[in-house]
């Protein structure tokens, strides 16, 4: 022990304990604010949020951070003041990023995991809108309140997966929506797609279709049924490869 302090002593080294020290990597994190604040010069960090930046990011007065409306707009602010259950944050720059391509994915209710991989992945990639939806192979079909918890477990699933990737829109997502919805919907789209191992046509080029609206499908573990795929393929639906090999939802 005293050969250890010695060699402090000669290091230059302090033996007291480190005084903390300005923590920047919270500057490389995003968190989430309400909208509607982009002409207002002061943020208030509460809630979640607050916990997240000032506990577990460790950010202090100073740090600059990143913020989110999920509606496209995206805050540079400096943290003014921290209290004990808000921060302070005095707004730098505003930016609004361009809306998303007006791509929609219907994905066929899946277990757990396999489906928050799906929603993490769509929302990195940019995808406008999910629609999870129950078929006839879905291990989960449940409604009602079940359901509503359902759908904000992914909700703060698409918050973190924005969180993560700085994603400006978060994708939006209403319901659980039942098979018969799901067809009901497709006449609103300009063309919708749907994932088919067997068929011989190749995923669209997207480019070619300009800036009308779009919608893929992709079916639970073990795809849609063959009663499924006629319902769709009668309601305008058109049969896609997604390549030989058979994919997993979260894939797909």
């Amino acid at each position: 022990m005293r050969h250890l302090r010695d060699s402090r002593k000669r290091s230059g080294k302090s033996l007291r304990p480190s005084d903390p020290k300005p923590n920047r990597s919270a500057s490389d994190r995003y968190f989430i604010v309400e909208p509607g604040d982009e002409r207002r010069s002061t943020i208030l960090l509460e809630g979640s949020e607050f916990h997240h930046c000032v506990q577990v990011s460790r950010a202090r007065v100073g740090d600059v951070v990143k913020l989110l409306d999920g509606r496209g707009g995206t805050y540079e602010a400096r943290i003014a003041r921290i209290g004990a259950r808000e921060a302070s944050l005095d707004v730098i720059s505003f930016f609004r990023a361009a809306c998303p391509p007006p791509v929609d994915l219907a994905i066929g209710i899946v277990k757990a995991p396999r489906f928050d991989l799906a929603v993490e992945k769509c929302t990195e990639i940019g995808v406008r809108r999910l629609i999870p939806f129950g078929a006839a192979r879905s291990v989960w079909r449940s409604a009602g309140g079940a359901a509503d918890l359902k759908i904000e477990r992914i909700r703060r699933k698409i918050a973190a997966s924005c969180k993560q990737s700085g994603r400006a829109f978060f994708p939006g997502i209403d319901r659980i929506e039942s098979f018969e919805s799901l067809v009901g919907s497709m006449g609103g789209y300009a063309a919708v797609f749907v994932a088919d191992q067997a068929s011989a046509a190749a995923c669209p080029d997207l480019d070619r279709i300009g800036d009308a609206a779009v919608l893929g499908s992709v079916g639970p573990e073990g795809g849609v049924s063959r009663g499924e795929m006629e319902r769709l393929l009668a309601g305008g639906a058109k049969p896609r490869s997604l390549g030989p090999f058979r994919l997993r939802t979260e894939t797909a």
